[in-house]
């Protein structure tokens, strides 16, 4: 029987369009806040040309939705309408080649697991979406032979640039398309455009670490690689990863129809999508064979997967796809649904098991601390992730006392511990403290407990701080730490050490 006879494609195409964005709006609604997510609404709050860890793409587009409201829902309705957006462009870059199969590629990208539970707001989320709508750009740019194409397919690559680094492969992916493919003189303009019109981005993100300690580099190259050993097995994780993303099915029918790439690929400049899928895969595994690649990393290249099927497999093929999704993603709702209905107490033996408790229950936590605050207590939390979920909650900023970790350091350019000498400073943490770690730093120290949910969480209680002290002890090693520019990059003065250790300042 042929597809056609079975489905209407545009009928099922709206369906898919409606009732995934239906899905992704209940989990927005019942998934609480993440720490990532609580983080990026600190960047929000604080609006600036970049962040220590990333670029500022995600922090910006935060800050404009919580001029709507703070909700999950709300600071999520990127996420939420990101793959609607990209289901609508693979449907109609798609439609004039065969509707029918345009169909089928988008629905089945509308419901993949990769896709439908992705409602999460990230730096990846403006990736995914500015990775996607460049190449599409690119692509009709080539089509058109056109000059304003390239460029606007540039300007879209540079803010994918400021959401990410790994913009960065998709310029590569266009540099050896364009070296491996045929060339004429208006061709080679349309990239020179394409690539000057990047420009304007990345000096100003250059602009910003030459102004900030060179802070996204010092992480994404140094600190958050420091320690990583070769093995095998992360190249195994990440193979694996992909399977799970690709799916049985689509590796499959991609292996039977190997022989017809060659010919098939050359349609209709379809080919640049292989580059910009294969090229950064290849990356992530040489890179893999040094650090696990996390799944969300492949995320912004996995549409142009999508875009080459309808190339590769026919329309039977599609649609057994496309059943086989449809079980495999219901298989992960229903999950989510079982979770959900178990009492939360179900999961007290896990170890994860005071995390869980501390997102879900977090206003309990807040009106906790709250008679504190109004002794005048300064609030901080002992790491990035706690502090951000619970500021989000309370609706005031917690800082991080402490070293932390070298992610999320964002907390070193707002806080200024100059100016908490003598308070007293209130320290939430979700494991028994030693007060022994603390005393140096305060007149007086004590701790105090409570209960929630069969969990125990503390706070420390710090009367009199002593600024001198935590700048040796704790300042000081998180200068040396992280703060070591390297000497072949220029810089402005850096902020962390104008702040603490202005007399080392050259």
């Amino acid at each position: 029987m042929q597809v056609a006879r079975i489905m209407d494609p545009k009928a099922a195409f709206k369906f898919a369009l409606l009732a995934t964005l239906a899905i992704k709006f209940i989990l927005a609604w019942i998934i609480p806040m993440s720490g990532d997510e609580a983080y990026f609404v600190i960047w929000a709050k604080h609006p600036d040309f970049g962040y220590y860890d990333h670029p500022p793409m995600a922090g910006w587009l935060l800050h404009l939705l919580l001029q709507l409201g703070s909700s999950e829902v709300i600071l999520r309705l990127p996420a939420i309408l990101l793959a609607t957006l990209i289901g609508l462009g693979i449907y109609y870059l798609l439609k004039p080649h065969d509707e029918t199969k345009a169909a089928l590629v988008a629905i089945l990208f509308l419901i993949s697991p990769l896709n439908i539970l992705n409602v999460l707001v990230t730096t990846d989320t403006t990736l995914i979406l500015f990775v996607f709508l460049s190449a599409v750009c690119l692509f009709k740019a080539l089509q058109k032979n056109s000059l304003a194409w390239h460029g606007l397919s540039g300007a879209l690559l540079g803010m994918a640039f400021l959401s990410k680094y790994f913009a960065v492969l998709l310029g590569l992916g266009y540099l050896v398309y364009w070296i491996f493919s045929a060339r004429s003189r208006q061709k080679t303009q349309g990239f020179i455009l394409l690539f000057l019109a990047v420009v304007p981005f990345v000096l100003l993100n250059l602009y910003w670490n030459y102004t900030h300690c060179w802070d996204n580099i010092l992480f994404n190259l140094y600190n958050r690689n420091e320690g990583e050993q070769l093995s095998l097995g992360k190249v195994a994780i990440f193979l694996g990863t992909q399977v799970y993303l690709t799916t049985p099915p689509v590796i499959y029918y991609l292996f039977k129809n190997r022989t017809e790439f060659r010919l098939k690929i050359k349609r209709g400049h379809f080919r640049l999508f292989a580059y910009v899928f294969l090229l950064p895969m290849i990356v992530f595994v040489l890179l893999s064979l040094k650090k696990v690649i996390g799944l969300h990393w492949v995320l912004a290249f996995y549409p142009f997967l999508y875009l080459l099927l309808h190339l590769f497999l026919s329309r039977e093929e599609l649609l057994k796809t496309l059943r086989f999704m449809a079980w495999f993603s219901a298989a992960h709702l229903a999950a989510i649904a079982v979770i959900a209905i178990l009492p939360m107490e179900t999961w007290k033996q896990n170890k994860l098991y005071d995390g869980i408790v501390f997102m879900f229950k977090n206003d309990a936590v807040v009106e906790k601390i709250r008679p504190y605050e109004q002794q005048q207590f300064l609030l901080a939390a002992d790491g990035y992730t706690p502090a951000a979920i619970v500021s989000y909650h309370y609706g005031k900023n917690f800082f991080v006392f402490g070293e932390g970790s070298h992610y999320a350091r964002q907390d070193d350019i707002i806080t200024d511990f100059r100016q908490f000498g003598g308070r007293n400073i209130l320290i939430l943490k979700k494991s028994t403290p030693d007060l022994t770690q603390y005393a140096s730093y305060f007149q007086r120290v004590e701790s105090r407990q409570f209960d929630l949910r069969g969990v125990t969480f503390y706070f420390v209680l710090g009367y009199g701080f002593d600024y001198a002290s935590y700048k040796e002890h704790v300042l000081k090693p998180i200068k040396e730490k992280y703060y070591r520019i390297p000497d072949y990059l220029p810089h402005a003065p850096c902020y962390f050490c104008e702040k603490y250790f202005p007399e080392e300042v050259r």
